[in-house]
């Protein structure tokens, strides 16, 4: 018998609510409140698929239990299942007409037998599928993700005014990525700033603007400077998520673009193995494992263990990469309301040649240069010299409660520390002959610890015709961190187009030396209120935060210290309305503060920045077909943006403000006859609105911002053979065009645009005459034609070449 389990209504016994002593003191006052109703239907959103798949959606969905013997479902398929309805209702519409009836077991416990009973069904085997208490991210189908881990409850996404992107796992399968940066390749509104060359960190903006990155919910360290951020493998990831706009009201402090979410592979209840071998350009090897399962027969231990190894050269000379990366997850479930995961991640990159590609000059790259163009793959460092070395690790876990049929309790905690060390040669400036380029050498060590905790409460219920998912919240962060900047020494100048290494350069001496500790604590509280087929959204926040920064100039010995504090308030509102068939056009408005650094000429301190955007839209999910599709336009501005004080422009003053206008367009979907799409387009239409002049009297009033293409699309399809004399082939071909953008605040740099191609081919061997089960090849390449082109330039000596043609071989096998 098949069993599919989500959460038994049963009060779970007295000892299990121990653990409850741990969330805000909230708790007991939430409770009390759980008399307010009890819920006689949730919105259910199922597509037309499977009948297994149906049910166990359902069961997730609904946070039921559903026994059924697997010979029953066979050959099954039920249509879509969508509206606010109760369990029995859902399970009618599902078997409608399929000769199977429900029996009522229990509070919340059906079994799905014959009509008329079949009573040997109940001598089969069981089979057990559970779905974790804390997984927010269920409904994930193929490429299409209906609900994001992100957005902190399980609201589908269709019902969130606001524009969510989430890239699956099986799209990051698909096309062969090997970093985050390289799965956000095909989401609109993302750019990468400098090419993905970078070994060390995956620079990239949302929406015009940097944002912060959390792993499954808890940010991530930064820095004093942002060179202590953890790289994040995207083989430990289930998937990848952008939630668009500001992002301060479950959040904090967060830029006004939107905030990056990564979800971590968690321990499944179906033992799963996968062992990778990878092999392609530039010498790589790479080996990696992900192994899940129950550790007990009764399934309440569940593991998971996630490791990678790599050891590659690169496109730029003298540039490679050792990786290594392991990461085990260990969850318990002492009953159906009560889950605790721990999860741990270390990892270590050593790269030879400064972890990243070298700035060039902008003459020979972007701009014609008399001596000729500059090859791709110069490096214009030192190999003896220039190295880049970095530890993290990461330790936490989630908690999960469900107190009875009302509320549901998280806690989610981590510690996350990360210990950089980069020493590089780099370009200072051309020479009048427009071929040497003066160098100088310098180190930039960095380390930071961050620790979060999040604490949820969720109550779903009803009042009157209103049913409310409501989210109360209260969360603390603490970073500290330590940057060590070199004094700079000037290196031998090097032809650029001939070059010669081996000039002597050391590592200098101490010049600066930051010590900062950054704290936020916030409180928040949001409602989801559906009402027939409106959808209404409200969220308020209030945050504490506040910094110390202690500058050491180490010529001097003067140390000067800035201790700054803010508070802020911000809030979201938003609606939605849904129609039969499956369009939702939406509107919102929300708000966000990101803490400034620094004083003014009066040694006043900076007050946050604040964003503020409005955005419309429509959301398309059509009925019978696993596709979502999301268009939408916005507004978003920033004000107190840094600028030059006019009264003494040594000195910065915070009367800047900063617009982004655009449309954005997205959509996935997965075909039942095998085939996977992925179309994207955006439009960005950005400008400085209040500036003041430098002391040359120049100002970016009225330019465009930096590494914001105006126009940008995307095109991936993939399919799979089916039932033909191909059965077990998989090809994929993808179009990624890249529009025109400045590089720099004073748009003097402009880089033209560029289209680049992708393509992928796989083969299960199991469906193959060999019958090798398990056994999958694929080959992937990215920018298949070798487009040479200029990813961005910030200045006259820091031009960046995009990823010249990369070739993957693969060879996995799951048992």
């Amino acid at each position: 018998m098949f069993t599919v389990r989500r959460r038994s209504a049963v009060p779970a016994p007295r000892r299990a609510m121990r653990p409850l002593a741990v969330l805000v003191p909230l708790v007991a006052a939430m409770l009390a409140a759980g008399a307010i109703a009890q819920v006689a239907a949730r919105p259910i959103d199922i597509p037309a698929q499977p009948l297994a798949q149906s049910l166990a959606a359902l069961a997730r969905q609904s946070d039921a239990q559903i026994l059924f013997a697997s010979d029953l479902a066979d050959g099954l398929r039920a249509p879509a299942v969508r509206g606010t309805l109760t369990i029995e209702d859902a399970l009618a519409r599902m078997l409608a007409g399929s000769g199977l009836r429900v029996v009522s077991n229990g509070p919340r416990t059906f079994s799905i037998v014959q009509a008329p009973v079949d009573s040997s069904a109940a001598t089969l085997p069981l089979v057990t599928v559970r779905t974790d208490a804390m997984d927010r991210t269920a409904g994930v189908d193929g490429v299409v993700a209906r609900r994001a881990g992100g957005a902190k409850t399980g609201t589908l996404l269709i019902d969130t005014p606001q524009t969510i992107n989430v890239v699956t796992r099986e799209q990051m399968d698909e096309q062969g990525v090997q970093s985050v940066m390289q799965a956000l390749q095909y989401t609109p509104g993302v750019v990468n700033q400098y090419g993905d060359t970078d070994l060390r960190y995956d620079w990239l903006a949302v929406r015009g603007f940097v944002p912060l990155r959390y792993l499954d919910g808890l940010r991530l360290p930064y820095g004093a400077r942002g060179y202590s951020q953890p790289r994040i493998d995207p083989y430990a990831l289930e998937s990848v998520e952008v939630l668009k706009g500001p992002a301060s009201v479950l959040y904090g402090q967060s830029s006004p673009g939107g905030l990056l979410n990564l979800v971590s592979k968690l321990p499944q209840a179906q033992t799963s193995r996968e062992v990778v071998l990878q092999t392609g350009s530039h010498d790589r090897a790479q080996g990696a494992f992900d192994l899940t399962g129950p550790v007990d027969e009764d399934g309440k231990l569940l593991y998971r263990v996630v490791a990678l190894a790599r050891d590659t050269n690169t496109e730029i000379d003298y540039l490679d990469e050792r990786r290594v990366m392991v990461a085990p997850s260990l969850t318990w479930r002492p009953s159906t309301d009560t889950s605790l995961t721990l999860m741990a991640q270390y990892q270590k990159i050593r790269s030879d040649g400064g972890g990243a590609s070298p700035a060039l000059p902008a003459a020979g790259t972007l701009l014609p240069n008399p001596n000729g163009s500059i090859p791709s793959n110069r490096f214009i460092g030192e190999p003896a010299y220039d190295k880049f070395e970095s530890e993290q690790m990461l330790f936490g876990y989630k908690f999960a409660h469900r107190a009875n049929e009302t509320w549901q309790f998280r806690q989610n905690a981590r510690y996350s520390y990360i210990d950089t060390d980069t020493q590089r040669v780099q370009g200072l400036a051309m020479n009048p002959d427009l071929r040497t380029e003066s160098r100088y050498g310098w180190a930039f060590p960095e380390r930071s610890g961050v620790f979060s905790i999040d604490n949820q409460a969720e109550a779903s219920f009803r009042t009157g015709p209103v049913q409310h998912t409501l989210l109360l919240g209260v969360d603390y962060q603490y970073e500290d961190a330590r940057y060590e900047e070199s004094q700079l020494v000037m290196v031998r100048a090097i032809d650029v187009f001939n070059p010669v290494y081996g000039a002597p350069v050391s590592r200098p001496p101490l010049g600066t030396r930051v010590d900062q500790s950054r704290h936020q604590v916030g409180g928040y509280i949001q409602d989801s209120l559906a009402i027939d087929r409106w959808t209404f959204l409200l969220s308020g926040r209030y945050d504490w935060a506040g910094s110390d920064t202690d500058t050491l100039t180490a010529q001097t010995g003067n140390t000067v210290s800035t201790r700054q504090s803010d508070n802020a308030f911000t809030g979201r509102a938003g609606v939605v309305y849904q129609f039969d068939n499956g369009i939702a056009p939406y509107a919102s408005f929300a708000t966000s503060f990101q803490p400034q650094a620094g004083t003014g000429r009066t040694g006043t301190p900076f007050e946050p920045t604040r964003g503020r955007q409005t955005e419309v839209g429509v959301k398309y999910q059509p009925k019978g077909v696993n596709a979502f599709v999301t268009l939408s336009a916005f507004d978003l501005r920033q004000t107190n943006v840094l600028t030059p004080d006019p009264l003494n422009t040594n000195f910065n003053t915070q009367s800047g403000e900063a617009r982004v206008r655009g449309v954005e367009l997205e959509g996935k979907a997965s075909l039942a006859r095998g085939l996977d799409v992925v179309a994207s387009y955006a439009y960005s239409d950005t400008e400085v609105l209040k500036a003041n002049a430098n002391a040359r009297g120049a100002s970016t009033l009225g330019n465009a911002l930096p590494f914001v293409p105006q126009h940008q699309a995307s095109l991936w399809m993939y399919y799979q053979f089916y039932n033909t004399a191909l059965q077990g082939f998989g090809m994929g071909a993808g179009v990624r065009y890249i529009g025109r953008s400045y590089g720099d605040a004073a748009n003097v740099y402009r880089v033209p645009a560029a289209t680049v191609f992708d393509a992928a081919i796989s083969y299960d061997l199991g469906k193959s005459p060999l019958q090798l089960r398990g056994v999958k090849v694929a080959l992937n390449a990215t920018n298949l034609f070798d487009r040479r082109y200029v990813s961005t330039c910030i200045s006259s000596t820091g031009c960046y070449y995009g990823s010249r043609r990369s070739v993957l071989g693969t060879v996995s096998y799951k048992f």
